[in-house]
């Protein structure tokens, strides 16, 4: 810019030093050019710093974590924040105190579907360890890590209740939880005539209320990812009261959130994401809450075991 300036001025004189009439009559427009350029200047923001740099600067990171999504996010029955994401977020934090060598405290906030995207977006949280599925529309917004655990949506439905599939829900009340991809996905099953006549869609805040409506017949399914029906299911006074049936609707990958255009942050994540992979230490959190004793038990697939193998890059 410095230079730009300098040559404008520079062109309004001759080679003999002398300022000639018809750059003077121009003379009054180039200064009002210069002065918008300078305020130009002055009202330009800095680059924003960086979460990486935040982080080692304040000794804090902001971790955004569920509080209704067994097994990721959830209270146990001594009323501990516990979960998968729980303990993926303080190993977040482990690799920061060592790449900084300083111990990173972790600052945790409550997210739910509606809320989980804005805190990110506007700041509020440094990233969202959750259970976010990572979609074209939403990375216009922010931004997302490479995916760490795959799903689909399904439905659950009291036991014995007629709904058997996608197509059983024509006339029915389904549930979803605000802020997700799911209504969505009921509304392009109509169209695509896997659901013949209309349902009626009622949103709920998060996974807990929807399950309690479907538990008070405001709803008769509620229809979200696999992973959160086993543990709505699991947390449910007599989990044998219900079932999770049909196919999957949608393929769901979730990855965590992150600040857009911030590939500092965004990279620094993912190595440690693949780091972890590397060294066994996230099947062993997966097995601690997802395997056989786990929370929910969810076996691994062989394409999502293959997954992981393939983003485990060399280092």
């Amino acid at each position: 810019m410095i230079g730009l300036l300098v040559s404008m001025e520079m062109h309004f004189f001759n080679a003999e030093g002398n300022r000639n009439m018809n750059n003077r009559i121009h003379m009054p427009w180039v200064l009002c050019a210069i002065s918008l350029m300078v305020s130009l200047i002055v009202a330009m923001p800095s680059h924003a710093e960086s979460v990486l740099d935040k982080i080692e600067r304040t000794g804090k990171i902001t971790v955004g974590l569920r509080e209704d999504a067994a097994p990721f996010g959830f209270y146990d029955k001594s009323s501990n924040w516990v979960g998968f994401s729980v303990d993926v977020a303080q190993r977040l934090a482990d690799e920061l105190g060592r790449k900084f060598n300083k111990t990173i405290q972790i600052e945790r906030k409550p997210v739910n579907s509606k809320t989980r995207i804005p805190l990110v977006a506007n700041g509020e949280i440094d990233i969202e360890i959750g259970t976010t599925t990572i979609t074209l529309a939403r990375e216009e917004v922010i931004d997302f890590s490479l995916p760490f655990f795959i799903t689909g949506a399904r439905i659950i439905v009291p036991k014995g209740s007629p709904i058997k599939d996608v197509s059983d829900l024509a006339g029915r009340r389904v549930g979803v939880a605000q802020g997700t991809t799911h209504g969505k996905n009921i509304e392009t099953a109509m169209e695509k005539g896997l659901i013949k006549s209309k349902s009626e869609v009622v949103q709920f805040e998060d996974h807990a209320k929807g399950f309690l409506g479907l538990t008070q017949g405001k709803v008769d399914a509620y229809f979200t990812d696999e992973s959160i029906l086993y543990g709505q299911k699991k947390k449910a006074p007599n989990p044998d009261d219900w079932e999770i049936v049909g196919q999957y609707l949608s393929y769901e990958p979730y990855g965590f959130i992150m600040p857009s255009n911030d590939s500092k942050w965004r990279d620094f994540v993912n190595t440690f994401l693949i780091r972890l992979i590397k060294s066994g230490e996230f099947y062993r959190l997966y097995d601690r809450w997802m395997g056989p004793a786990g929370e929910v038990p969810m076996p691994m697939s062989e394409d999502y075991k293959t997954y992981l193998k393939v983003i485990s890059i060399p280092d």
